[in-house]
């Protein structure tokens, strides 16, 4: 048997060695390699979870200051915050209008009902504000619909404020719905208030597509014959009327018995509206 040399032991000893330092090394690499990559997901993952985490939460305060702006819920313990629970247990017709000072709410039954620039339209009130119905009795609006109890009593209150003030220029101006037969009597008065019979007073068959958002159109065609003063007159009371009817093309003619005027307007109603909704996409980086 061959005798080993104390040096070749030497060598193959520190050969071992010099590879299972290379194998540790190799090893310890891979789990630092491996240790940096998870981190740096995990990083990722918890940087993108709070960016939507933060859009959500931006999205629930939008949310929740366009209620309160709104004025339909109350909140009940004052902390600038609509909870779950007041938003579960929000019943619009129950909210007082002493409890959402300064929403839309408030402004439109309080402020605009009481606006001064616009009384001249409203029905017939007392001094102290109080409605005169049609068979000649008085109503407080307001304070009946301070202690209704129930949702029918507070909507009958709410459409009496409506129609007994101010506000009554709005539905006046624009109505909320579509009712041609109603728009042809609004503009026949106006020419009985003008003194001059139309000939002609018509809605058209043609569709307009209106370029404001929730407000759609009704097209409408006249005709009528007169002096010139009295043509000029029957168009100053189109122009004063409160509803908007917007003259797009006019025909005249002069004739022995005056002038004859053919005009085609479009008047105005409010349309479908639906709420605005948008949509945001977070990509990981």
């Amino acid at each position: 048997m061959a005798e080993t040399k104390p040096g070749e032991t030497k060598r193959v000893l520190i050969s071992k060695a010099q590879r299972w330092t290379l194998f540790e090394v190799l090893v310890a690499s891979l789990v630092l390699g491996t240790c940096i990559v998870v981190a740096n997901f995990l990083l990722k993952y918890i940087e993108f979870n709070a960016t939507v985490i933060g859009e959500k939460n931006i999205a629930i305060n939008e949310y929740d200051q366009t209620i309160r702006n709104v004025g339909v819920c109350v909140d009940t313990d004052k902390n600038s915050r609509l909870s779950d629970a007041e938003i579960e247990n929000c019943s619009p017709n129950e909210v007082a209008l002493s409890d959402v000072e300064g929403s839309l709410r408030y402004n439109v039954y309080e402020t605009m009902a009481e606006n001064a620039d616009l009384e001249s339209v409203a029905r017939q009130r007392n001094e102290n504000g109080i409605c005169f119905t049609a068979d000649g009795s008085v109503r407080d609006w307001a304070f009946e619909y301070s202690i209704a109890t129930t949702d029918a009593a507070r909507e009958q209150a709410l459409q009496g404020m409506k129609t007994c003030s101010s506000l009554r220029v709005i539905s006046d101006a624009l109505p909320a719905h579509k009712n041609t037969e109603a728009l042809m009597a609004s503009l026949n008065q106006l020419f009985i208030v003008a003194g001059i019979e139309p000939e002609n007073i018509s809605p058209t068959d043609e569709t307009i597509i209106s370029e404001i958002g929730g407000v759609a159109i009704i097209p409408v065609s006249f005709r009528m014959q007169g002096t010139g003063a009295e043509i000029i007159h029957a168009l100053d009371s189109i122009e004063k009327s409160i509803r908007e009817f917007d003259i797009t093309s006019a025909t005249v003619e002069w004739s022995t018995g005056g002038l004859n005027l053919r005009a085609n307007a479009n008047a105005f109603y409010l349309g479908a509206m639906a709420s605005l909704e948008t949509e945001k996409t977070v990509r990981a980086k």
